[in-house]
């Protein structure tokens, strides 16, 4: 197989992906998960994995996911889950579409990493996301909301991460990885239950932990590659 002709891909990233799909088909299959837990597990995995490569294809997917997603984290009560994702995930991702598409580099489809985010913006995003996440820990207490605090501490670590994302900064993946092992353990606390169908849940977490991890180094080598083209354009 000549990866030469797949563009910003290589063998390693096949191998990721492939190992997450399989993982998840072969799970779904054995535990007998239904399509709801399947269609959340594999648009997961495909929108985490593009991410780490900066693809623009990433913001379409991720919007159809996040639909999915906030649906079945309602049947679970997970309503911190549920409303993150549906006034906030999903309008920050339709906002990415047109960004990232009037910040892209047209020859790999990526995104054009953005260096830095000035003082004053980072002050007022703190400022903002510190009385934001106030207000939803007594929201969802209000709510009744399944496992509280966890859904509270999923929401401010997600927040920022998808916010850097949305800004094209490399750290989004560092964020979004402390944010995945937050959605790890939520999740897990229905295998625990004894619900085996959300195994599949649980499989694709581990491996956005990994792509997150992985996309740190994709993000970082992006910048480098675009600043050295930069340099070469006359």
């Amino acid at each position: 197989m000549n990866f030469k002709n797949w563009k910003g891909y290589n063998v390693v990233d096949v191998i990721l992906l492939g190992a997450g799909l399989i993982t998840i088909i072969t799970t779904s299959i054995i535990f007998k998960s239904n399509w709801l837990i399947i269609v959340n597990s594999l648009l997961g995995i495909c929108c985490v994995f593009m991410q780490a490569k900066g693809k623009i294809v990433t913001q379409f997917i991720g919007i159809v996911w996040f639909v999915f997603y906030c649906f079945m984290s309602y049947q679970q009560k997970y309503y911190g889950e549920t409303i993150l994702y549906a006034t906030i995930m999903i309008p920050l991702y339709i906002y990415g579409v047109i960004h990232w598409l009037t910040h892209r580099d047209k020859k790999d489809n990526v995104v054009i990493v953005k260096n830095k985010i000035s003082t004053k913006e980072i002050a007022i995003f703190t400022a903002v996301w510190v009385v934001v996440s106030i207000g939803v820990f007594f929201l969802l207490q209000a709510l009744n909301t399944a496992q509280l605090w966890l859904s509270t501490i999923a929401f401010c670590t997600m927040l920022p991460s998808v916010y850097l994302l949305m800004r094209r900064n490399k750290w989004n993946q560092l964020m979004f990885l402390v944010n995945d092992i937050i959605l790890c353990v939520l999740w897990q606390t229905l295998v625990y239950k004894g619900d085996y169908s959300f195994i599949p849940i649980l499989c694709y977490q581990v491996f956005q932990i990994i792509y997150d991890a992985y996309g740190m180094f994709e993000w970082i080598k992006l910048e480098k590659k675009q600043k050295q083209e930069m340099k070469k354009a006359p």
